[in-house]
């Protein structure tokens, strides 16, 4: 009772601390086609993020048609009965619009921003690619051959390679594992029917959100959202969810050996989800551990022993469960001691309470860095986002309500609890062997 309590004493405390006059206003509703339609009105901003969230990623897809979400993505905006692609660039361009689209492990987003006056524009295009496209066997041939490069350059590129080693170590046996682009034999193997099929059954009302941030009249934008999306039919006859990942009980350690000029030291572990309670505390040990130029990592490992440069972590929670990791590239004969730096400042989180300064700067960090990073419609439309897809949405000032609600012990808990050794993932790439001798040759 006493949390609930405190919880809502941080709400009251701040909606009114928070920029309540930039977010003017939450207008939500579901069309009787199943659309759910989230309307956030932004008046201090210039324009408009128009986004469509349509749940298809590499989730729910099978190893025989891996990348198929990745690659109806890809074909969207190549043309539909009404448009074709050139015909959507030239007028999405002619009215200082941008558009772009993406592929996550969860969802398909379908992004334009544009102008106020235009918004009407990107209703239209946004319906059209996700009721009429063509998928045309010409559009196929042709973006099978980027997505096939696009793989390749992944196995080189080291960001790429290691977000896909570190989801097929952090999730193995699970349809997490798989990358979300696809592999080369599956990518080849989807066919036009594989394709249509795919895009008939999951670009359908009832399996997508549709936001809407931005300088917008609240009061015309419902009717121009219901007749542009009205007529959107079909419904999704959804499976049974993806099953969850196995929790991991062992220690693991995968080395590999890469053209890289650096060794890559990441230490990764499964997570909680967005609507995770002990997310916030998470949030916090993300941040006292690696994130940002003052986390515990970054001080000992760079600016203390210089054995870096690059030094950071990552957490993405997903629907029901996440990834963190660590991340610090190195010198090859530094790995055993940056590996003991890790080990130590997770020993220190899970046995030494924060003190009330350190906590205080910790929380003052995230907020600010919360609120500087959603002063843009598209990235307010994508905090939005993470909720919708699993029913428990926020805006960020309800998020850093709950920030500000975590105690030390809170933290120490969740740390001891999540950090636990047998839960931990450790990867190494490390050059290979006279790789720098040999470059410095030529």
């Amino acid at each position: 009772m006493f949390y609930v309590l405190r919880f809502l004493f941080f709400l009251f405390l701040f909606s009114s601390l928070l920029p309540a006059a930039g977010w003017g206003g939450v207008v939500q509703e579901t069309l009787p086609n199943g659309l759910r339609v989230v309307l956030i009105k932004n008046p201090g901003t210039t324009s408009v993020s128009v986004d469509l969230w349509v749940r298809a990623g590499s989730r729910f897809e099978s190893p025989p048609i891996n990348g198929i979400s990745h690659f109806v993505e890809h074909l969207l905006f190549k043309g539909t009965s009404r448009r074709t692609a050139q015909d959507i660039s030239r007028e999405i361009a002619a009215a200082g619009g941008y558009f772009n689209a993406y592929t996550h492990w969860e969802y398909t987003q379908l992004h334009i921003s544009i102008l106020p006056v235009h918004v009407d524009l990107a209703l239209d295009v946004l319906s059209d690619i996700a009721q009429n496209s063509l998928l045309t066997e010409e559009m196929i041939a042709k973006e099978r051959k980027v997505i096939l490069e696009e793989i390749s350059l992944g196995k080189i590129y080291p960001p790429s390679y290691i977000l896909n080693l570190v989801s097929k170590t952090l999730f193995a046996e699970n349809t997490l594992e798989m990358p979300i682009s696809g592999t080369e034999d599956s990518v080849k193997a989807i066919r036009r029917h594989d394709l249509l099929q795919f895009y008939r059954r999951h670009y359908v009302p009832n399996n997508a959100y549709l936001t809407i941030v931005g300088n917008v009249d609240g009061g015309t934008l419902p009717g121009l959202i219901r007749q542009r999306f009205g007529p959107w039919s079909g419904k999704d006859k959804r499976s049974s969810p993806p099953l969850p990942p196995v929790r991991q009980n062992q220690f693991r350690e995968v080395r590999e050996r890469k053209f890289l000029d650096q060794a890559i030291v990441v230490l990764a572990l499964q997570a909680m989800g967005t609507g995770d309670m002990d997310r916030p505390s998470f949030e916090i040990i993300n941040a006292v551990l690696g994130s940002g130029g003052n986390s515990r990592l970054y001080q000992e490992i760079r600016e203390k022993k210089a054995l870096s440069y690059l030094v950071g972590s990552i957490y993405h929670p997903l629907s029901d469960t996440g990834f963190w990791g660590v991340y610090v590239g190195t010198d090859p004969k530094n790995v055993p001691l940056v590996k003991s730096i890790i080990f130590r400042e997770i020993g220190r989180i899970q046995q030494e309470s924060l003190s009330p300064r350190e906590l205080n700067d910790l929380k003052s960090y995230i907020q600010g860095r919360t609120l500087i990073r959603n002063e843009s419609n598209s990235s307010l439309a994508e905090f939005v986002s993470q909720g919708l897809l699993t029913g428990q949405w926020e805006l960020p000032a309800d998020y850093l309500a709950k920030i500000q609600a975590v105690t030390a012990d809170d933290v120490k808990r969740v740390a001891q609890t999540y950090l636990r050794e047998e839960r931990r993932n450790l990867i190494i790439l490390q050059p290979y062997p006279g790789l720098r001798l040999f470059r410095n040759l030529l």
